[in-house]
């Protein structure tokens, strides 16, 4: 039987190379031996990380980014599906409802972001990109959520997200919501002026946003 360490070594290269076939039977292998399934998305995230920067450093292409987050779905269904089997029930760190917002049709870091926070241990809604606000706040309160995180990549879309937060005021819901925000365009002082509890430029810093505000 292959050690943990050896294990977690195929895990990170079998995501890395964009390999579903490979991924599924190191998730396989791994519940068989009964070790942490924490250990091994942690590991996933660290390969959808080294992804995200050859993508970024041209070494990868769109469609390699975008199924890579794919097998990622594909791996959490499977992995809550063979837990479920033997009655062993992931608990969920939070509900995020995530979307970009209104006119806004960039869902490339979204996309990536859902993954790595459904690999951290959250119930990810996704609700698209190009949405109105009142359907934002609308999935967030049908799915009791505990956080919305919201993108708008372009500075004429940015307004939307101030309109979530003040409409989330007017309804008397605001403090049952911790609000991210991101995009290009939107930066820390921004996030501070329309009072969003975190901004956040990567993926990674979407998981720390989003743990941090649950704790």
């Amino acid at each position: 039987m292959p050690s943990k360490e050896e294990l977690l070594g195929e895990a990170y290269v079998s995501l890395v190379e964009i390999n579903e076939k490979k991924v599924f039977d190191v998730i396989e292998r791994w519940l068989e031996s009964g070790y942490e399934i924490k250990d091994l998305l942690e590991k996933f995230a660290e390969a959808l990380s080294e992804i995200g920067r050859r993508f970024e450093e041209k070494e990868y292409f769109l469609s390699q980014l975008m199924n890579s987050t794919l097998i990622l779905d594909k791996a959490n269904k499977l992995i809550a599906e063979k837990l479920a089997e033997k009655g062993i029930e992931i608990k969920s760190k939070g509900t995020i409802v995530m979307a970009t917002v209104r006119n806004d049709t960039h869902d490339l870091g979204k996309n990536i972001a859902a993954s790595m926070l459904r690999i951290a241990g959250f119930e990810v809604i996704d609700i698209g990109k190009d949405r109105n606000t009142s359907e934002i706040i609308d999935a967030a309160v049908d799915n009791e959520a505990d956080i919305i995180a919201v993108s708008s990549m372009t500075s004429t879309t940015m307004r939307n997200l101030e309109e979530l937060i003040e409409l989330l005021e007017e309804k008397g819901i605001r403090q049952n919501l911790k609000v991210i925000v991101s995009g290009a365009p939107v930066t820390q002082k921004y996030a501070d002026s329309i009072g969003a509890d975190a901004c956040v430029r990567t993926a990674t810093e979407a998981v720390e946003a989003a743990e941090r505000l649950m704790n």
